[in-house]
């Protein structure tokens, strides 16, 4: 067997199903004939990290990116400081140019392994041959175990073979996988936690992407349940369990809305599982409810008091952690109760209705241009259940992170930006969910400045018939830019006065397109939208829209 085709079935053994890539190296190359593992070739290097970030959210497997030599490393970088910021899991295997001529400028030689370090949990060259074994399974163990994040590995061409396409024929040992290890809280810790939380009276749960990585959701609504804890996300915590849910607040932070906010302020308890607390989901740290208690658990020690400094802070697994806590409490509750008889959640559960009232109202209404949140408010309703939301970075498309605007429902997943975010992440990341779950409605609501960005990546939908959609909030404009300008100094430098006809561009590519102008359009085009998705057709919903900025203000 030569030396590629045995790191793609070290790869396929590890459970991944795609190689993300411009299938310009032998790892794409030799996983084209291998069964049971797929070489998704794009028209961009950067959009290959986006694309395993996605992958691995929803499959709950690293996800493994290549590129050549040189530019196309350097070309990872932005979107490997994305799942560096994410913790998102990855394993990013690389060639680099021969030891035997290093440091004499051959050709697109650069220092990798340096390029990645700062940006990567682990960044190392294979020297032999030989030791491929061991590194592969080191990286992906690496990738997926304590904090999760992203892991570089670059083989020269005097180990894969003589040059970039001659490959080496090797006899190596049998690889053994990799294995996830999850660690439990410490006893002592869990007990003092449940004797915080049986005595607050008003606790909060906010879950972050950690416990969406730790598949806990069904932990999480047995402790929630459990105590009658109302409960929010951040984005990356999102899908954790459906907004339907008597208990859901929606997002905290940048992203809260009114129920949340009136809840979350008023707490005395504050739990959080799996989050950083960092500046956009703590509104730059500010939002601590004066008084309130607080537990932290989270899977790295690093994490535990870096923001706020906890009252009891559990280093493990959020899945692990949440049984525990869950079996503590349950020896010591006086009287299990419906969690939905409790006065507090019949409450929130009334002030939720009342405000979904509100914001029908708000939002159905007949004005030109069209409000980003009328558009995201009519999505929710049209793709409903079993929709994949792949989250964008821009001031209008973040009215899709706002309960109930747009509402996670059953059955449901959020593919979430990092706090870096890089503009991009969700264009292409939507074509990678698809990939990933075939069978969910897989929808990307992003702003027309993102959408430049990485609207390349449409012939690669096609390619694949990736019948997923996006809806292109279009202000002409770059909208945070634009808003920050005019607050500033009254003018902006971020219009953009020459646009693109995205319609003509999707149909070029194969894809169904359609501009929206009036609200009554919405609908329909959505409805159109889902249909040729079925068909294996990905589908450019352009949606002429403004700048609304009332969201952040409200959220203050």
């Amino acid at each position: 067997m030569n030396l590629w085709e045995a790191i793609v079935n070290m790869v396929k053994s590890e459970g991944v199903e795609f190689v993300f890539g411009l299938g310009d190296t032998g790892l794409q190359l030799f996983a084209e004939k291998t069964p049971g593992i797929t070489s998704i070739n794009l028209r961009y290097e950067g959009s290959a990290p986006f694309m395993a970030m996605a992958y691995s959210r929803l499959s709950g497997k690293p996800g493994v990116c290549t590129a050549s030599t040189g530019p196309g490393v350097a070309n990872l970088v932005p979107s490997v400081l994305e799942a560096y910021s994410g913790c998102s899991p990855l394993v990013i295997i690389c060639t680099a140019i021969s030891q035997k001529t290093e440091g004499m400028a051959d050709f697109q030689e650069s220092d990798q392994t340096a390029m990645m370090k700062p940006i990567t949990k682990w960044s190392a060259r294979i020297p032999y041959a030989e030791r491929i074994p061991w590194f592969i399974r080191r990286a992906f163990s690496v990738a997926m175990n304590g904090q999760p994040g992203p892991v570089f590995l670059e083989i020269p061409y005097d180990v894969s073979g003589t040059s970039k396409y001659a490959f080496a024929e090797v006899s190596l040992p049998e690889y053994v996988p990799a294995k996830k290890v999850r660690t439990a809280g410490d006893p002592k810790l869990i007990n003092e936690a449940v004797a915080l939380i049986l005595k607050a009276k008003r606790p909060v749960m906010v879950a972050g992407n950690g416990a969406v990585q730790s598949g806990a959701s069904e932990e999480f609504r047995e402790f929630i349940e459990l105590l009658g804890i109302p409960f929010m996300t951040t984005p990356g915590g999102r899908g954790i369990l459906s907004e339907e849910h008597p208990l859901a607040l929606g997002l905290c932070g940048l992203y809260r809305t009114k129920v949340g906010k009136t809840v979350y302020s008023d707490a005395d308890l504050i739990i959080t599982v799996g989050t950083r607390n960092e500046s956009f989901q703590t509104h730059e740290w500010k939002d601590f409810p004066k008084g309130a208690k607080f537990i932290q658990i989270d899977i790295s020690s690093f994490e535990i008091g870096r923001n706020w400094i906890p009252d009891v802070g559990i280093v493990g697994d959020a899945q692990i952690v949440l049984r525990q806590l869950s079996a503590a409490a349950k020896g010591k509750v006086e009287k299990e109760s419906i969690f939905k008889e409790i006065p507090r959640v019949k409450e929130i559960i009334k002030a939720k209705k009342e405000f979904e009232i509100e914001v029908e109202a708000e939002c159905v209404v007949e004005v030109t241009p069209i409000p980003a949140k009328r558009t995201v408010y009519e999505l929710s309703k049209v793709f409903g259940e079993n929709t994949i939301l792949v989250s964008e970075n821009g001031s209008q498309d973040c009215w899709s992170y706002c309960f109930p605007y747009y509402k996670v429902q059953d059955r449901s997943e959020c593919v979430p930006v990092a706090e870096q975010t890089c503009m991009g992440m969700g264009v292409v990341g939507a074509i990678a969910a698809k990939l990933t779950r075939p069978e969910k409605n897989v929808v990307c609501v992003t702003g027309d400045g993102a959408f430049q960005m990485y609207m390349k990546e449409l012939p690669t939908a096609a390619q694949y018939n990736v019948g997923c959609t996006w809806i292109v909030l279009n202000n002409s404009a770059l909208g945070w830019v634009k808003h920050n300008q005019m607050k500033a100094v009254g003018w902006d430098t971020s219009t953009f006065k020459v646009q693109p006809d995205f319609v003509k561009w999707a149909e070029a590519c194969q894809c169904y397109g359609k501009r929206i102008e009036k609200p009554s359009e919405i609908k329909p085009a959505l409805e159109e939208a889902l249909k040729v998705n079925r068909e294996g057709i990905p589908a450019v919903i352009d949606v002429v829209t403004g700048l609304d900025m009332s969201h952040f203000q409200r959220a203050e």
